[in-house]
């Protein structure tokens, strides 16, 4: 892989309180996209080289593993190659200052879905996902057992790829008139979820673990993600990217903007979704 140094010069406006990166063209994105599919890959081989790698439990009480942080190290390392001056917030370090408001920044899950992985579930995959002006711009996320690859942003189109294939376009289709199918965390329900799942008049469930969910919405083959429980910016940045990308949205459940770069990096509740007219299976209130 060559390594390419990208400084880019932050402008700062401060009567409108924005950053502009005023080099960060599109062609930009794409070549970094190029890059970060590749040290996804990378960080795809070396969890699958740590299947049933030692288990710790951090201060949080959620399990990390080996592969979890040889991942972390690879692509933080390769990140910090190619990019020197963007800082990297990453699940399994702290956040460096430079990392909150509308600073240019990465936002990596080195494995998410540590908990499908332990248990011999293959619902686990990489995230790497780059931030700017309170959303994420571009995302990648891989999935390690089939090295199949997805990417994009609101800017650029989203594509996937297969292990020895070429990368095509993907796109959220249309919900179809028999009612949306909703991909829903396997480890992370709870009542609020059943609640809202209840304002629906019909619909098909695909339970699924970790950010896979977002694929399976931009590639059509999902019509909507509800998440009622806890998450973080490294839950979600890197599918928000690609959905995006693919003509859909994730919005708070409130209809607001998602907002990235926060300093505790949590995340309010949230929908992600390919069509805006799934709000007409809502059920009708009495």
């Amino acid at each position: 892989m060559e390594f390419i140094n990208f400084n880019y010069k932050i402008n700062y406006i401060t009567n409108k309180k924005e950053i502009i990166m005023s080099s960060l063209s599109n062609q930009n994105l794409i070549e970094m996209k190029n890059i970060i599919a590749e040290i996804s890959l990378k960080a795809a081989k070396i969890i699958m080289k740590n299947i049933n790698s030692p288990i710790e439990i951090k201060q949080d009480n959620t399990p990390v593993t080996k592969a979890d942080k040889e991942s972390d190290k690879l692509i933080n390392t390769l990140l910090n190659k190619h990019f020197p001056s963007i800082p990297i917030v990453s699940e399994e370090r702290e956040f460096p200052k430079n990392s909150f408001g509308n600073s240019l920044h990465w936002i990596i899950d080195p494995l998410d879905g540590t908990k499908s992985f332990i248990e011999g579930n293959e619902d686990f995959c990489v995230c790497i996902a780059l931030a700017l002006n309170k959303k994420p711009i571009l995302g990648c996320i891989t999935h390690p057992p089939s090295e199949k690859v997805w990417l994009g942003g609101a800017r650029i189109d989203s594509l996937m790829k297969e292990k020895k294939f070429n990368y095509k376009n993907i796109n959220c289709r249309d919900i179809p008139p028999v009612g949306p199918t909703i991909a829903i965390s396997r480890h992370h329900a709870g009542p609020k979820l059943k609640e809202w799942l209840s304002s629906l008049a019909y619909f098909k469930e695909k339970r699924v673990g970790s950010a896979l969910k977002f694929t399976l919405i931009a590639e059509g083959k999902a019509d909507i993600f509800p998440r009622t429980t806890s998450t973080y910016e490294w839950d979600s940045a890197a599918g928000q990217a690609i959905i995006e990308g693919a003509g859909g949205k994730v919005v708070q459940m409130n209809n607001d903007a998602m907002i990235y770069g926060r300093e505790d990096k949590k995340n309010p509740n949230f929908i992600a979704f390919g069509r805006s007219n799934w709000t007409k299976f809502l059920k009708e209130k009495v």
